[in-house]
C-alpha cells in the first residue's frame, strides 16, 4: 500500500469518536483479513455515508434506506451483504445524538437478512468437473491474452524458458523416419514369400 493509502484508511479510525473508531478498525481488519474488497477504502466510505444518510433523512427512515441501498449497487453480493452486516451493526449498537434509529435499524435488519437468504447457495454434492473445467478454461484464456505483456516485463533467459516449454503446445512434434519405413522386410521375403 502507499503512503496515501494507509493514511486515507487510518484516517476512518483515528477521529474524536472512539466509538466510530473503534468499529471502523474492526471493518478494516475484517476486510483485510477477508480480502473481499479491491479498494480496502470502499467499505469504510460505506460505512461513513450510512452514518451521513441516516443523520440526513432521520424523519424519513424508508428513504435513508432506500438512498444507502443506491450506494452499494455496483458491489457484488458478498460486498454488499458484508457492508449492511457491519452498518447494521454500527446502527444497533450506537446511540445517536437526539435521533431516534429504531426503525431504520429495522430496515437495516430486514434488508441483511434479505440479502443473507438472496446469497447464492453453494451445491457441495454436485460434481465439481464441469465448474472447473469452465473456470479454468476462462482463467487460462485471460492469461493467453495478457501473455505478450508477461512475458515482456520478464529478463530474456526466463523468456527463452517460458517459450520453450510451450513449443509443444504450437509446433507438432518432430518424429525421426527410418529407412525401412514404407520398404518391405527382408526378413519376410527370405520365409519363401514373394512379393
Amino acid at each position: 500500500m502507499k503512503t496515501k493509502e494507509i493514511e486515507a484508511l487510518e484516517s476512518y479510525f483515528k477521529t474524536e469518536n472512539e466509538h466510530w473508531n473503534g468499529y471502523a478498525f474492526k471493518m478494516l481488519c475484517e476486510v483485510l483479513q477477508k480480502g473481499n474488497f479491491e479498494n480496502t477504502e470502499t467499505p469504510l466510505q460505506l460505512l461513513d455515508k450510512a452514518a451521513n444518510i441516516f443523520a440526513e433523512y432521520r424523519e424519513t427512515p424508508l428513504k435513508a434506506v432506500q438512498t444507502f441501498a443506491s450506494e452499494t449497487e455496483k458491489l457484488n453480493p458478498d460486498q454488499r451483504l458484508f457492508v449492511y452486516e457491519w452498518v447494521y451493526k454500527y446502527v444497533r449498537d450506537t446511540e445517536f445524538d437526539e435521533i431516534d434509529l429504531t426503525e431504520v435499524n429495522a430496515l437495516l435488519k430486514s434488508q441483511t437478512e434479505r440479502l443473507k437468504k438472496d446469497k447464492p447457495k453453494v451445491e457441495y454434492n454436485k460434481p465439481l468437473t464441469g465448474n472447473i473445467r469452465d473456470t479454468l478454461k476462462e482463467l487460462m484464456k485471460k492469461e493467453l491474452e495478457q501473455l505478450p505483456d508477461t512475458l515482456e516485463k520478464l529478463d530474456p533467459a526466463q523468456r527463452l524458458n517460458i517459450l520453450c516449454k510451450l513449443i509443444p503446445y504450437v509446433l507438432p512434434k518432430v518424429e525421426s523416419v527410418t529407412h525401412m519405413l514404407g520398404e518391405p522386410d527382408n526378413e519376410i521375403e527370405n520365409n519363401g514369400f514373394n512379393w
